[in-house]
């Protein structure tokens, strides 16, 4: 099956500064004081300016505690006209016509 696949978006940045946080070092701080999540500043750094492949739930959690927001903010998504969200057909699942 061929096609557009589904982008996703990493809104940090976007959700950091609608709650005017301008920077890593005041994001770092935050983390500490508001979740008790500890993260290096430089992979603090990483994760604003970069799209990472991948995200721990325990950082996912910290950072929503943190910024005040639900992982729905962070995750902006992107879907292809082509590309259904709905579940296909009851019939074409069971090879009915």
């Amino acid at each position: 099956m061929g096609g557009q696949r589904v982008q996703i978006e990493w809104r940090l940045r976007k959700v950091m500064a609608s709650r005017n946080v301008w920077n890593a070092t005041e994001l770092r701080e935050l983390l500490v004081q508001r979740a008790g999540f500890e993260l290096s500043l430089q992979s603090v750094d990483v994760l604003i300016k970069k799209q990472p492949v991948q995200v721990k739930v325990a950082t996912l959690q910290a950072l929503c505690t943190t910024l005040r927001c639900t992982p729905n903010e962070l995750f902006g998504i992107d879907t292809p006209r082509d590309v259904s969200l709905l579940e296909p057909d009851s019939t074409e699942v069971r090879g009915e016509q």
